[in-house]
């Protein structure tokens, strides 16, 4: 068999290491979130087990948070989420919270503790969390119109409850998206 010089078997090496580490990355999976497309169907656990489609609040604009007690922003997020809550119409809008933590018992302490009201639920593998909204960063929240269209997101935590952002999601459910473009970026939790 010819021997190949050595300046060929170093770029054969180079060659195969280089392919091998390519066929071996991890490429981002594409984003199924497309603004003005179909949100995924969602099936929500309680914290009592139960089980809830997100198709439950079609008709209203969802504001879907997804938090955990382990991450300081969404801490310091939920109450201003209350408050959206509390000055939305709730048969037009809906503020569901989807909890990270695996406890549920936890969960329903802390929002007892902390005087929330809002539906929420649990996603105790992070299986909604990383499979079917692809996130990286907490609290990250979705806009989900009343006809279960994705509208938009934001991730990092924001105060919710000021007068821009209500009017902006009253135009949202009104049809004019136009606003959630500039809704602002939040300061960016646990990733």
């Amino acid at each position: 068999m010819p021997q190949l010089p050595l300046s060929r078997c170093r770029l054969v090496w180079v060659l195969v290491v280089v392919c091998t580490l390519a066929g071996c990355s991890e490429s981002k999976p594409p984003d199924r979130l497309v603004t003005g497309q179909a949100f995924p169907p969602l099936t929500l656990e309680a914290i009592d087990g139960k089980t809830v489609p997100l198709s439950a609040f079609r008709g209203k604009l969802v504001v879907l948070n997804v938090w955990a007690t382990w991450c300081p922003p969404c801490r310091k997020e939920m109450p201003s989420l209350q408050r959206l809550s509390g000055s939305l119409d709730d048969g037009r809008f809906v503020v569901v919270g989807l909890s990270l933590d695996q406890d549920n018992v936890a969960v329903r302490e802390y929002l007892h503790d902390k005087g929330v009201t809002y539906a929420n639920f649990l996603d105790r593998e992070m299986d909604i969390a990383k499979h079917v909204l692809g996130m990286k960063a907490y609290p990250d929240t979705f806009l989900i119109g009343p006809d279960g269209r994705f509208l938009g997101r934001v991730v990092g935590a924001i105060q919710w409850d000021n007068s821009r952002i209500i009017q902006t999601l009253e135009a949202a459910y009104r049809g004019d998206g136009k606003g959630l473009r500039d809704l602002p970026r939040g300061s960016y939790g646990s990733t």
